[in-house]
C-alpha cells in the first residue's frame, strides 16, 4: 500500500469509523460517503456500504459510551501546527522547529512507530501540540492532533481535518495505553482501550 493510499485509508477509518472527524465549521464526514483513493492518488467518494455503516454505528457508539464517562479534549481548531521530521519508540515525535514531543499516555513499538510515521510524515499532514505540563526538558509529554489538509485541497471538506493521535493509535490497536502522571486522560485511554479492543463488543 502506498503511503498516499494509506493515508487516506487511514483517514477514512480514524474519521468516518474511530474518532469521527470534526472540522472547524462543525460539518462531519457522512456516514453515507466513504473517500477513498484511486490510482493517482487523487481521492474520490463513493456510497458506503451496509458493512460501513453498521462499523461507524458500533464504533460511534462505543465512542460515545466512553465521552459520557470520560470526555475528551476538543479539537485545536486554527492552532499553529508543525511539520513532524521523525518518529521513534516509545513514541517520540521529532518536529521540524526542533522540539521533540512524547505521546503522553501511550507506548509504542516499532512496529507501531511505523505506521505513526506513514501518517505524520504524509506530505499533507501536521500536527498541533498540547503539553501536558510545562517542562524545560525534552521530549515534552504532550496530547497530538493531526492536521490534514488533503480532502480540503480536493474540495471534499472546507477545512482540515482533526484527528487526535493519541486516541488513533490506542482504538487501531498500534500502541499500549501507559497511565503517566502527567497526562489527563488516563482513564479514557484505558476506557478506549477496553472497548476497541480486538473482538470486543
Amino acid at each position: 500500500m502506498s503511503s498516499k493510499n494509506f493515508s487516506l485509508w487511514l483517514l477514512s477509518l480514524s474519521c468516518a469509523f474511530i474518532l469521527g472527524c470534526s472540522e472547524q465549521d462543525r460539518h462531519e464526514i457522512s456516514a453515507s460517503a466513504t473517500a477513498v483513493a484511486s490510482s493517482d492518488g487523487s481521492a474520490k467518494v463513493r456510497k458506503a456500504t451496509e458493512r460501513e455503516k453498521a462499523g461507524l454505528k458500533e464504533s460511534t457508539e462505543k465512542r460515545e459510551a466512553v465521552d459520557a464517562r470520560f470526555p475528551g479534549s476538543p479539537a485545536p481548531w486554527g492552532s499553529p501546527s508543525e511539520r513532524v521530521t521523525d518518529v521513534s519508540v516509545p513514541g517520540v515525535l521529532k518536529l521540524k522547529g526542533g522540539r521533540s514531543v512524547q505521546l503522553d499516555g501511550i507506548r509504542c513499538n516499532e512496529e507501531a512507530v511505523g505506521y505513526l510515521r506513514r501518517i505524520l510524515q504524509d506530505n499533507t499532514v501536521s500536527v498541533v501540540v498540547v503539553p501536558s505540563v510545562e517542562s524545560p526538558t525534552q521530549p515534552i509529554p504532550a496530547e497530538v492532533w493531526s492536521a490534514d489538509t488533503d480532502l480540503q485541497s480536493k474540495g471534499l471538506a472546507t477545512s482540515p481535518a482533526y484527528s487526535n493521535i493519541i486516541e488513533t493509535a490506542i482504538t487501531s490497536s498500534w500502541c499500549q495505553v501507559e497511565a503517566t502522571p502527567t497526562s489527563k486522560h488516563n482513564e479514557r485511554y484505558a476506557a478506549l482501550a477496553k472497548a476497541f479492543a480486538r473482538g470486543a463488543r
